[in-house]
């Protein structure tokens, strides 16, 4: 899968030299090391959210998402969660920066997954794209809180 960037991995030793915790958490880390398949991707992001969620209660100082959310509903679940903790600063950010003129190709991205998502995943997630313009855009977006708001998942129980 597309490594981590050295952007976060910096962030996070800038952290630990100042003694506090940062800790990154991607999708893609378990995407590794499973096939690519329905049941598999979901399991994985669920993976990845109960992480997160984990961090935020151990009250971990940094906490990186690096994950390929295409969707607002994809991001919405992290926002939320970061916010009822309340004792976080929430920011986005998309890259590569400098997107579009620094677009990556269909076939670039295929030959970083080693094959492993096929072409036909990153056109539908090329279709699908929303932008983000701030957390309040994705946190009062209706469609996901729809999608969220009856599911059973640790971080969101009320």
């Amino acid at each position: 899968m597309i490594s981590r960037s050295s952007e976060d991995r910096n962030l996070c030793d800038e952290y630990a030299r100042l003694g506090l915790e940062a800790e990154m958490f991607s999708t893609d880390r378990y995407h590794e090391s499973t096939n690519y398949t329905k049941g598999n991707f979901q399991r994985n992001h669920q993976q990845n959210r109960e992480d997160v969620f984990k961090a935020l209660n151990r009250g971990v100082d940094l906490i990186i998402v690096d994950n390929t959310n295409i969707s607002l509903w994809e991001m919405w679940p992290y926002i939320h969660m970061g916010m009822r903790q309340g004792d976080y600063y929430i920011t986005m950010m998309e890259l590569p920066k400098g997107y579009p003129q620094n677009y990556i190709s269909i076939n670039k991205l295929y030959r970083c997954c080693q094959g492993n998502i096929p072409k036909r995943k990153f056109r539908s997630f090329e279709a699908r794209w929303e932008d983000a313009y701030n957390i309040w855009h994705v946190l009062n977006d209706s469609y996901s809180i729809n999608r969220w708001e009856q599911r059973e998942e640790e971080w969101n129980v009320q």
